[in-house]
């Protein structure tokens, strides 16, 4: 949930549902730490407002994180960016 507006691409009239994730994804200080728990981690919260995001996660779920941009990932996801180095480092 690091930019709940890329949901607009699954469904532009979905406005309420996409405010709900933004709210949720404001609680928190890095989307990474919004992962606290089977019942509440994002793919959950997503589902919750999208259903059909659970049947094609692994599909929208790529798309998704295109129109955000790794360049946005990066920088809004510490543990992310430091995984990532840590990969790139091995090479």
């Amino acid at each position: 949930m690091l930019d709940p507006t890329c949901f607009e691409y699954l469904d532009a009239n979905r406005t309420k549902e996409i405010e709900a994730l933004k709210a949720i994804a404001n609680q928190y200080e890095t989307p990474e730490l919004i992962n606290d728990g089977q019942q509440t981690a994002p793919s959950k919260r997503i589902i919750a407002q999208f259903p059909d995001y659970g049947k094609a996660k692994s599909a929208f779920g790529p798309q998704l994180a295109e129109r955000i941009g790794l360049e946005v990932i990066w920088s809004r996801c510490p543990h992310f960016n430091t995984w990532l180095s840590r990969l790139e480092s091995l090479n």
